[in-house]
């Protein structure tokens, strides 16, 4: 009876205790869960105990259940084996919403945006977190990212800098992501035409000029953030404050990559014999799509490197063009299609600026 008495009064003591940990002030003393309270403080939720949406089922078996692994994680905490920042979604359920918000309710966001509330709740039967994931949380785990490496990789700093970042949030930072939207406006599981989700589109005056297609890098070049926030941030593939270089922002958006993993039009047939020149005037701008040589990450499939064609240098004497006929009599042309293709013969033999051997 002795023994069965302390395991009750064990039980009931652990089960006061693990109660506090379940306040949302306890929260921040974890590291791992402290940029979620952070985000939850400034946002519409935060008179909202994080149970309420978190803790699924309060029965007392599920309760007891709930806090048997609460202990667990408490455990991993203290000896430092945590995974941190902290990344699982505990997605809410439609159920726990649905306490407080009506499915039925007309809501569109300000701005252009156009969105059928009851249709993707009712009709379509979207999960509420489907969209409204980040409506609490912000994405904090990846804004502390960025942070840390803000601060050098120190921890109390990170979290004063992801703390001011939260305090300054504007209304464009809370609304669902596009890439959220691509999820089903992908032209087959729902339609992806722009008029569909938007009044009118907020296009950038300089996007509507008659070359902007062509000559859209130069302003990237420039300030590639300036492209970054509508083409990556949005679209869920760059960290909200993340410092992006240009390959990043090019070649890590399929956005971008897309057009970037085609011959553009200004590669024309001879453009393997003229690159050259433009090599010699534009080097960075080539570099955009081509490595010089291989690489194991961000290289675009099917591009073309430096090193596929100048793996070994080769020095022609001055007079080689004049020559060459002699040398390719002797030895073949096998040496040459190293390097060369047929272009560069039918540049000068077909074009009239030399007599055919």
């Amino acid at each position: 009876m002795a023994i069965l008495g302390i395991l009750v009064a064990a039980y009931f003591i652990s089960d006061i205790a693990l109660s506090r940990v379940e306040q949302p002030s306890y929260c921040p003393r974890c590291h791992e869960v402290r940029a979620q309270y952070l985000a939850w403080k400034v946002s519409s939720h935060s008179q909202i105990n994080c149970l309420t949406c978190h803790g699924g089922d309060n029965s007392s078996l599920r309760r007891w259940a709930r806090r048997r692994v609460e202990a667990r994680n408490y455990i991993i905490h203290l000896l430092g084996k945590a995974k941190y920042p902290y990344q699982k979604n505990l997605v809410p359920e439609d159920q726990v919403c649905g306490e407080c918000h009506s499915p039925n309710r007309e809501v569109t966001p300000s701005g252009d945006l156009i969105i059928p509330h009851r249709k993707h709740t009712t009709v379509t039967g979207t999960p509420c977190a489907a969209c409204h994931v980040d409506v609490v949380h912000l994405r904090a785990a990846k804004r502390l990212e960025v942070a840390i490496e803000k601060a050098g990789g120190q921890q109390e700093k990170a979290f004063q800098i992801l703390a001011q970042e939260l305090q300054h949030l504007g209304p464009k930072d809370r609304l669902p992501l596009m890439g959220a939207c691509m999820g089903c406006h992908n032209g087959k599981k729902a339609p992806d035409k722009c008029a569909i989700c938007h009044k009118k589109l907020d296009i950038p005056a300089d996007h509507k000029a008659k070359d902007w297609v062509y000559n859209h890098g130069t302003k990237a070049r420039q300030d590639i953030h300036y492209c970054v926030y509508c083409h990556a941030v949005l679209l869920d593939v760059a960290r909200p404050g993340e410092t992006i270089t240009l390959l990043q922002g090019v070649r890590g958006n399929p956005f971008c990559v897309n057009c970037h993993s085609q011959r553009p039009v200004t590669h024309g047939p001879d453009f393997k014999l003229k690159h050259k020149f433009r090599a010699q005037e534009d080097l960075e701008g080539c570099l955009v799509c081509h490595d010089a040589e291989k690489r194991d990450k961000m290289s675009l499939r099917g591009v073309v490197r430096c090193s596929d064609c100048h793996h070994t240098p080769v020095t022609h004497p001055p007079n080689y063009r004049r020559i060459h006929p002699n040398i390719v009599m002797r030895e073949g042309a096998g040496q040459c299609f190293k390097c060369h293709d047929t272009t560069s013969c039918s540049y000068c033999h077909t074009s009239g600026r030399v007599g055919l051997p």
